[in-house]
């Protein structure tokens, strides 16, 4: 199994919605987006599966502390850091999708962040959605009324969730060389989904 990078996934899984980002090569590209973004960034090193848990993700960074955290995280990775604009968000979901021996191609959509932690709060559908399957799907998990706006806030847009849940199960029905994809987080704001990360692991020989 080979699996992408999250820029490499990113571009892959294409229309979805991210926050405005930029895999940056060198020291002066990414202290231009950070400059020109005007607020914080989240940096992460390129090239490495699972950044959170090997410390390879910083949040709050800005012109003056990027010079540093983009040495250090090119060094970690392949060269380059991602970096992207810090979200402020009301809910964590998750969206994913694998291919089931006996199923074939499954999507899923679930509740994200502590939460997924402490309980699996995910519901599975056959890819491709027929409509109002994924709106269905979601009133079936625990976590449902999180979905309908936390302490007065504006509720999920299940359409547009549902967009990023028909995107994950195009790609798995069009390209057979993916086998799961993983869109963790995907950051509500404002009632809005965001997929801040995301990766595709692809079949042997595949690229």
């Amino acid at each position: 199994m080979k699996t992408l990078s999250e820029w490499e996934s990113k571009r892959r899984l294409e229309g979805l919605p991210y926050p405005r980002e930029l895999l940056a090569k060198s020291r002066a590209e990414a202290k231009a987006f950070v400059v020109t973004l005007g607020k914080p960034v989240v940096a992460k090193a390129s090239g490495v599966a699972h950044k959170t848990e090997g410390g390879l993700v910083r949040f709050n960074i800005d012109a003056q502390m990027i010079d540093a955290v983009w040495e250090e995280l090119a060094a970690a990775g392949d060269g380059a850091v991602l970096l992207a604009e810090q979200l402020q968000a009301e809910l964590e979901l998750i969206v994913g999708g694998y291919r089931d021996p006996g199923f074939g191609p499954l999507v899923t959509v679930g509740i994200g962040g502590i939460a997924a932690e402490i309980f699996s709060d995910v519901a599975a559908i056959l890819a491709p959605p027929e409509a109002g399957e994924v709106a269905a799907a979601l009133g079936q998990l625990t976590g449902y009324k999180l979905l309908q706006g936390i302490r007065g806030g504006p509720p999920v847009d299940v359409a547009a969730l549902a967009q990023i849940v028909n995107g994950v199960a195009n790609l798995l029905v069009k390209d057979t060389a993916v086998m799961e994809i993983d869109c963790n987080p995907v950051l509500v704001c404002q009632g809005k989904p965001v997929v801040v990360d995301a990766l595709i692991v692809l079949s042997d020989g595949d690229v």
